[in-house]
């Protein structure tokens, strides 16, 4: 077995510490620094914050530059940044983590194909990664995964290919709070389409697994048209942090169609407290192909699997801006 890589972690919420507990348990990595700007978190030992008896102690810094520069000193060869879904809010911490020789892996929604909606920013960076002779790349189970490299894979047994249908479905009644309050559950309908008309509801990264799907299929396409609509109970129904009445939002549906010259991508997902979990690719081509995976991919581990798994890669990936259906897989 390889030594683990060094690894500088960036963003210490739920999924940053799932990450740096797989990653240090699977022994593909050694965190050898990390910040937050969490002040709670900002000068503790990230060993007795992760309280896995494995990770090895290091200070947490509030300073992004300080903790690059701590990394590199020591040898780290990848950052791993785990902040937020959109570019243009978390583009500076890229560029600050590419300058100082770190390879890149984010959960960043928007990354995984960012020429969608940050073209300009996408560029930049893919410029910076190549100054700089590191590679940047987005990962995640949705997007990442599910809608976007796993329909991608199931093609690759067809000769032709027509349209691609995939549906992600989730009982959001096991997830984070967090998740259960961002799909709106317990709003009346009202209230959940004045927040999805501010943006204030809604999944990051749909139409990028569709734009990323359909890249990677060679298809051109003009459009990409969205959808978002509350999901009613018709019953009263709970999970730990909410009590859904009838006729209440329990969650939210969210599509995605991309029409092409050479076919049409369909994206669904639905994430909802007490739907029954599971995710579907169907693959409209010569041969058909169904999958059906029940019980779905739990997102949160997931997610923290993909990064651990593309720890290597990253760093076999020629140097700039990639996708997960560019990269190699190990």
């Amino acid at each position: 077995m390889e030594p683990p890589i060094k690894t500088v972690h960036v963003g210490l919420g739920p999924i940053g510490l799932e990450i740096v507990r797989a990653g240090v348990s699977a022994g593909v990595c050694q965190p050898v620094a990390a910040a937050d700007i969490n002040p709670d978190l900002v000068g503790a030992n990230l060993a007795e914050v992760v309280a896995d008896g494995a990770t090895p102690p290091v200070t947490i810094a509030s300073d992004l530059g300080e903790a690059a520069r701590q990394g590199a000193e020591v040898g780290a060869e990848v950052a791993v940044v785990a902040t937020g879904s959109h570019l243009a809010q978390i583009g500076n911490q890229f560029e600050t983590l590419l300058a100082a020789g770190l390879n890149c892996l984010s959960t960043c929604e928007e990354l995984v194909f960012p020429w969608l909606k940050a073209a300009d920013a996408a560029d930049r960076l893919d410029a910076l990664a190549r100054e700089h002779g590191v590679s940047l790349l987005g990962v995640g189970v949705n997007p990442g995964f599910v809608l976007d490299l796993l329909p991608f894979m199931m093609t690759r047994v067809c000769q032709q290919v027509r349209g691609v249908y995939a549906g992600r479905f989730v009982d959001a009644s096991l997830r984070r709070p967090r998740l259960q309050a961002k799909i709106g559950c317990g709003l009346t309908e009202d209230e959940f389409r004045f927040r999805a008309a501010e943006r204030a509801i809604g999944h990051v990264g749909l139409a990028e697994s569709a734009a990323l799907l359909a890249d990677s299929l060679g298809w051109s396409w003009d459009d990409i048209e969205e959808t978002i609509d509350p999901v009613v109970a018709e019953g009263p129904v709970r999970s730990e942090y909410f009590e859904v009445a009838a006729g209440e939002v329990r969650g939210q549906a969210q599509t995605v169609t991309l029409a092409a010259p050479e076919g049409k991508v369909e994206l669904e997902l639905v994430m909802a407290l007490g739907e029954p979990s599971r995710d579907i690719v169907r693959v409209d081509g010569e041969p058909p192909v169904h999958l059906v995976i029940e019980g779905g991919i739990h997102g949160d581990r997931a997610t923290a699997g993909t990064v651990i798994n593309f720890l290597g890669p990253v760093l076999k990936a020629p140097a700039g801006l990639h996708t997960v259906t560019e990269v190699p897989l190990a």
